[in-house]
């Protein structure tokens, strides 16, 4: 499964996700920190409020009533008491201690206080743990081990016990005020408020990254199009639109086409004009030649002119590299079989396989006029020649098999160039210029695709395989 998108509207998206997700576990993990300090001050402020507005009443109330001052104001989290002995024997927490005695204008020697873990609530196997030991007495050893690994266990698990503040307060009666208090903890409510932001706010981010990215490179996404259409030898204008820097891209593009549009119309005029000239001298000389006395002389300046016209025209051809044929749709197959109806009319020895209906996009005059030189290059030099169309989803692949001597690997691609010509691993019963699978390749890769020699099937003859892009 491919993780990483391919398209850069994903790869924004997936890296503004991830960006986002980071800096607000960041955010969240500091905020809880500061938040929970500041819930925990704030209960710890209103714990230490209620002990000391209780000590006032408690101070100032006869004994008759103190007992019910206490039950009003003591709770599930707060324990009051009035004892002979102070609750603590020590102050731990010396600031506390100073600004209850400040608030209550009590001495600092009055005035007791200390955060200590509940043993009761984190330990709840702690009064099983001393009845074993007080009724275990037949072993002395086992006692003294349970007794000592109770206090580890006491030690180990200190640390997960919530914490409790105790307060110890002289009275002016000589008694002391005792109070022991959980602070509420902490509510964690805020967090799914800021998890549900932060969603919230990946969501719309994401979306309106997405609708952005998406209208960004729309224009692209024309000229990728574009482009490939130009490559098939269509001239697609693109039309200017999104941020400046595509439009700069789009202009750039549109007028390359314009400038390759007009070199092209200009090589075809001076091909025209050149075809003209040639022609105009060659059909002079046969005309005088041709009114010259019947003789062996006569007949080779006739073949010398044959032969010097059809070089120049398949110069011309090649040249030129296709043909002002507009591009249209049309079915490969029906045009392969025409093909190939035409040649066996001819008395070639040509099999072409039925295939399915195959509509492409191109000029289908050149389609033929460079098959029609493939099928007719395999009967000349491999007696005959089996055609076969097959398709898969972005391209058709025209198969062409012969049963000649083939062509050696390292000629494969040079029996592409202009006037090359193999002497001794095939045929010269034709002649030729040389020019006929230069011109067919020409004319394949004008439409965007290609052709392509190897060993037929066994390592017998050769194949040709021509594939040619199906419409976008």
């Amino acid at each position: 499964m491919r993780l990483w998108p391919r398209r850069a509207g994903g790869q924004l998206a997936l890296l503004l996700i991830l960006v986002l997700l980071v800096a607000q576990v960041i955010t969240i993990v500091i905020l809880a920190g500061e938040r929970q300090g500041a819930l925990r001050s704030a209960s710890l402020e209103h714990v230490l409020q209620r002990v000391a507005d209780g000590y006032t009443l408690a101070d100032t109330t006869d004994p008759e009533r103190q007992e019910r001052i206490l039950r009003a104001l003591s709770s599930p989290t707060l324990r009051l008491s009035i004892d002979p002995a102070p609750y603590l024997t020590e102050d731990r927490v010396s600031g506390m201690t100073r600004r209850l005695a400040k608030e209550l204008e009590l001495p600092v020697e009055q005035v007791r206080t200390a955060m200590e873990a509940d043993e009761d609530d984190c330990m709840p196997d702690r009064d099983e743990h001393r009845d074993r030991e007080r009724h275990d007495d037949e072993d002395d050893e086992h006692h003294e081990y349970e007794e000592h690994r109770d206090e580890d266990d006491h030690r180990d698990d200190r640390h997960e016990c919530p914490p409790v503040l105790g307060v110890s307060l002289a009275l002016s009666s000589g008694q002391w005020f005792n109070a022991r208090a959980r602070p509420p903890a902490p509510s964690w409510l805020w967090l799914k408020a800021t998890l549900t932001s932060v969603g919230i706010t990946a969501v719309l981010l994401t979306l309106t990254l997405l609708l952005a990215v998406r209208r960004i490179l729309r224009p692209m996404n024309e000229l990728s199009l574009a482009a490939h259409a130009f490559g098939r030898g269509e001239k697609v204008r693109v039309p200017e639109k999104g941020p400046e820097d595509v439009r700069e891209v789009t202009r750039a593009f549109n007028q390359m086409q314009d400038q390759v549009g007009r070199a092209q119309e200009d090589r075809a005029r001076l091909l025209a004009a050149l075809a003209h000239d040639l022609r105009t001298p060659i059909t002079s000389m046969r005309l005088r030649v041709e009114m010259l006395p019947e003789g062996e002389d006569r007949d080779r300046l006739l073949d010398s002119l044959r032969e010097m016209q059809h070089l120049a025209e398949a110069t011309l051809d090649f040249i030129r590299g296709t043909t002002t044929e507009q591009h249209r749709r049309y079915d490969l197959a029906t045009l392969l079989d025409s093909l190939c109806g035409d040649l066996q009319e001819m008395g070639l020895a040509v099999h072409c396989d039925d295939s399915p209906r195959c509509v492409l996009q191109g000029q289908p005059e050149a389609v033929k006029r460079a098959l029609r030189n493939l099928i007719e290059n395999a009967v000349n030099y491999g007696e005959q020649a089996e055609v076969t169309l097959a398709t898969t989803d972005t391209e058709a692949v025209v198969t062409i098999v012969d049963q000649g001597p083939g062509i050696l690997e390292a000629d494969r691609e040079r029996v592409f160039e202009p006037f090359y010509r193999l002497e001794h691993s095939r045929s010269r019963e034709t002649g030729g210029a040389g020019l006929g699978l230069a011109i067919a390749r020409t004319l394949i890769r004008g439409m965007g695709g290609d052709i392509r020699l190897g060993a037929g099937p066994g390592g017998q003859g050769l194949q040709v395989s021509v594939t040619l892009p199906k419409t976008r």
